[in-house]
């Protein structure tokens, strides 16, 4: 019998909203932030783009099914988001920073990661595979790890821990200002893949929908013409679907 993966449980409407939240902060949030403040150099584009996503996902969420936490750690600040029906504790996380974590040795993971990773304490990887650099936790490591996964939750606006089931890091990656791949995994303590789940595969398409009418007679039968945002929005789309198709030509040759 399959064994069900926990990750359909969630709702489609939660995963189409983060994913038109993080489409947002990475295209035309970022576009708008770096005209309206005549940006001349990149230096702080990737710190810029986090704080893009986290408000839009802050702005979407914190309502009675989808709670929100933030917490600051060190330089860096940690959004969770609580989805009450499927019980899942979400983090995010880019494709390149979780593709070099996942190699790195065992004290040099971030340490709220390994923190939420607690919820998964029971898991076993699909294969059953052992991680190169897997160890024994010490008693006082774990407790270490409980006091940062408490802290991690302390500001959701109700408790959610003993609600908690799993949770899931969801890992994105981009190109060209677009969103170019967007999975949910279930990992067990050693980083091992538990379970995953690639959203792109069920996300509705967003369609620029800034309009301005030609004319004010609403008997002529003019049609309506994009602004100029929306339109350089859609060639921009263009240009981004040929590169990202050229690109995956490349990969497989």
């Amino acid at each position: 019998m399959t064994k069900q993966n926990i990750l359909d449980s969630i709702s489609p409407d939660v995963i189409q909203s983060i994913y038109q939240c993080i489409f947002q902060a990475i295209g035309e949030d970022c576009q708008e932030a770096e005209t309206h403040l005549e940006i001349k150099t990149h230096i702080s584009k990737p710190f810029m783009t986090w704080d893009l996503i986290y408000r839009n996902l802050i702005n979407k969420f914190g309502t009675e099914y989808v709670l929100y936490s933030t917490t600051k750690r060190g330089m860096w600040e940690v959004l969770l988001l609580f989805e009450k029906d499927s019980g899942l504790l979400l983090s995010f996380m880019r494709d390149n920073r979780f593709k070099t974590l996942q190699k790195s040795k065992p004290g040099k993971k971030p340490q709220y990661v390994d923190a939420l990773l607690l919820c998964n304490n029971k898991l076993q990887s699909a294969t059953n595979q052992q991680s190169f650099f897997k160890f024994e936790e010490q008693p006082e490591d774990e407790e270490r790890l409980k006091s940062i996964l408490n802290e991690l939750c302390l500001n959701f606006s109700e408790p959610v821990l003993d609600a908690v089931t799993q949770h899931a890091l969801i890992v994105f990656s981009s190109k060209f200002g677009q969103v170019s791949s967007l999975n949910a995994f279930i990992l067990n303590k050693n980083w091992d893949v538990v379970v995953k789940k690639d959203w792109m595969n069920n996300l509705k398409p967003i369609i620029a929908n800034t309009l301005e009418t030609v004319s004010e007679n609403k008997d002529e039968k003019i049609p309506l013409k994009l602004k100029g945002k929306a339109k350089e929005r859609t060639k921009q789309k263009e240009l981004v679907s040929i590169k990202i198709s050229k690109d995956n030509v490349k990969d497989h040759e």
